[in-house]
């Protein structure tokens, strides 16, 4: 099979996911970072799809551009809009424009 017949794009598909960083490291040979971030919510995002929602509970990587500026550190809880870009074969998730912020649980 040729390979440009064995590649199909993802769908649009966009989440908001609630979760815990657990690293943070640059990218080799590249700019920005990568962050590992143990997911425990997943939202919809409109009639996207929604990649996230199958990984609660485990950890992901998300590439973070390298413009972005709000500063995180390991164990911040976050919550951030992210996209899947690849195929069913390969692919990474990204940071939706600077949507990631902190958050914290209610108390109760």
């Amino acid at each position: 099979m040729d390979e440009q017949q064995s590649m199909v794009s993802a769908a649009p598909n966009e989440s908001e996911i609630r979760g815990k960083i657990v690293e943070i490291a640059s990218i080799p040979k590249g700019p920005g970072h990568v962050w590992k971030v143990k997911i425990f919510e997943s939202k919809d995002v409109g009639d996207l799809a929604n990649f996230t929602r199958p990984l609660i509970g485990k950890v992901i990587s998300i590439y973070i551009h390298p413009d972005f500026k709000r500063k995180f550190n390991k164990s911040d809880l976050i919550e951030a809009r992210l996209k899947f870009e690849g195929d069913a074969l390969n692919g990474s998730f990204f940071l939706v424009n600077d949507s990631a912020r902190h958050f914290a649980f209610p108390s109760k």
